[in-house]
């Protein structure tokens, strides 16, 4: 099964949107207006009901309601974010808290912070270990791929052409480099390393 039909339970051409492929865009490196891009993606949220699978499926609704400008300008955005959240820090965290996590699964884990909206988007990545104060149990059993695919997988459907790769995302991680044989992470995440010391 295809993403736009694990998406959209089906054909798009039937889900309302365009079918043609013709659609004219322009890749440019702008960015979608802040708060238009969190409006989105706390209107998925909320209509969601907090299931990220579902969420997956309200994005591609509104995301296909935009022109493949918008699209490309969302899409940008959301890098953006994703590269902002790429910090030694935040990854430190959420290794601590699983007991290991490797590239792929940080890339979507920040994805998944992402989709958790504005305020917790901030608050996490700015302080990483306030992670402690929510369900981690249960933000763990959560299959975080799948948000990064979605602007893409619609563009295409509308466009018939692949998303225009012109945004450069921050891929260096950045910030304070740790070693997972050694007592960085403890050093920097007190509370985290008491809660979870098992995963050490």
């Amino acid at each position: 099964m295809g993403l736009l039909d694990k998406l959209f339970g089906g054909n798009k051409k039937d889900k309302g949107g365009s079918s043609s492929g013709k659609e004219s865009f322009s890749s440019t490196k702008e960015l979608l207006d802040e708060e238009k891009f969190w409006n989105i993606i706390q209107l998925t949220k909320d209509r969601s009901g907090n299931d990220y699978e579902q969420q997956q499926k309200e994005l591609a609704k509104e995301l296909g309601k935009l022109i493949p400008d918008e699209i490309i300008l969302f899409d940008n955005r959301f890098s953006f974010f994703r590269g902002r959240a790429n910090t030694w820090q935040l990854w430190g965290a959420i290794y601590i808290i699983q007991g290991g996590c490797g590239d792929d699964s940080f890339n979507d884990f920040r994805e998944w912070v992402i989709a958790q909206g504005k305020i917790f988007y901030y608050k996490i990545t700015d302080d990483p270990e306030s992670l402690i104060d929510y369900d981690t149990d249960k933000m763990c059993e959560i299959e975080w791929e799948g948000l990064g695919y979605v602007a893409s997988a619609i563009f295409e459907e509308k466009t018939g052409s692949e998303m225009p790769d012109s945004y450069e995302e921050q891929i260096e991680t950045s910030g304070i480099k740790w070693e997972e044989e050694s007592d960085d992470l403890k050093n920097m995440f007190p509370k985290l390393s008491s809660k979870f010391p098992h995963h050490f």
